[in-house]
């Protein structure tokens, strides 16, 4: 709530909150241009690239206001005077698709012809490049701040952010907005603006609802449990394919080659040591194969991650599942992760 509090009477009076429809505010010409002079008013510091957008190939689709956060990720900003519609939220995932193809480039490129329209501006790549590496946060920028043509030279995050900004939003948008937090780990907020009149004065208050700080700590909590029970599966994979003989000690196991990561100039050959590795039958031990192109000992995960980090650079604190990757020409090159499943059984004459 909002109260008006006059320090001469000591009057508390309660301002009640109101529709912007009530206040004769309209969405496009009013709100979506308050959002780009301030856009602080959704709450958070953001640099506007455009509004009513439309920069897509062979689509009419215009989406509110693009922006950029201090991290270098896109900001598809759908906004809606009072409550959310049904499909707000479906509105914003596709132009959030639309934008995961822009490049940092592309970005300053639209940036540039916005500002320079709606200000009769004449900025230059080097105008916007400075603006871009004083806005964004330093660990964005490259070492070399400026590209030759006076562009910033920063990585654009693959993956927009979407933020809903409503006058309230319903169970139609908050059901499917948690589920996609949860489930596939989306970046998505729902900032609810409120409205109120005061002394022939309209009072704007942002408040993010979604995902609020109790709904964050849930999210650890479920994200740190599905990492234990991954890892449990981790964990007992080897034993149990051990037990069953499936894995003895000495086998060798190749790496899948449709794991192959794209990119690589390494040619995948099942007789080549570097995609082969030898159990060694231990349990008792987190590294317990052994990597036969360097003849050192890793865990089937810990191996798995070297592989794709001398390949590709992948980073190795990204989680996977190494039994996933590595096959065995014993049982017609099935992974590992899927004998573990089908609880197959090897008799080895015994």
């Amino acid at each position: 709530m909002i109260f008006s509090v006059d320090q001469d009477t000591e009057t508390l009076d309660r301002l009640p909150e109101q529709q912007l429809a009530q206040l004769n505010v309209l969405e496009r010409a009013d709100l979506e241009e308050w959002v780009i002079r301030e856009p602080r008013i959704l709450g958070e510091d953001l640099l506007v690239i455009s509004s009513e957008y439309s920069n897509f190939a062979d689509l009419r689709d215009r989406l509110d206001v693009l922006a950029i956060d201090t991290e270098g990720k896109l900001v598809v900003v759908e906004l809606k005077r009072d409550r959310a519609d049904r499909t707000t939220d479906l509105q914003a995932i596709k132009y959030a698709s639309y934008c995961a193809t822009l490049t940092a480039e592309d970005v300053q490129k639209d940036y540039r012809a916005f500002w320079n329209g709606r200000e009769g501006t004449d900025r230059s790549p080097e105008d916007v490049g400075r603006e871009f590496v004083d806005f964004l946060q330093q660990t964005v920028i490259e070492d070399a701040p400026y590209l030759d043509d006076g562009w910033a030279n920063f990585e654009l995050d693959d993956t927009p952010r979407i933020l809903l900004a409503a006058g309230s939003f319903g169970p139609e948008i908050t059901s499917p907005v948690m589920w996609l937090i949860e489930e596939f780990d989306m970046d998505i907020t729902c900032t609810r603006i409120e409205a109120y009149s005061h002394r022939d004065r309209l009072i704007l208050n942002s408040q993010q609802v979604i995902p609020i700080p109790e709904a964050e700590e849930y999210l650890t909590k479920r994200r740190e449990k599905q990492e234990k029970q991954k890892q449990t599966s981790v964990t007992f994979t080897l034993p149990a394919l051990l037990e069953r003989q499936v894995l003895a000690e000495g086998d060798v196991v190749v790496f899948d080659e449709s794991e192959v990561p794209d990119g690589t100039d390494r040619e995948w050959d099942p007789n080549d040591d570097f995609w082969r590795a030898r159990v060694t039958g231990m349990t008792g031990q987190q590294n317990n194969v052994e990597w036969l192109h360097d003849g050192n000992m890793y865990s089937f995960t810990g191996l798995t991650k070297e592989i794709l980090r001398q390949l590709v650079d992948r980073d190795t604190d990204k989680p996977l599942n190494g039994f996933a990757y590595w096959t065995h020409p014993e049982f017609g090159w099935e992974t590992l992760l899927q004998l573990r499943e089908k609880e197959v059984r090897e008799n080895r004459g015994t």
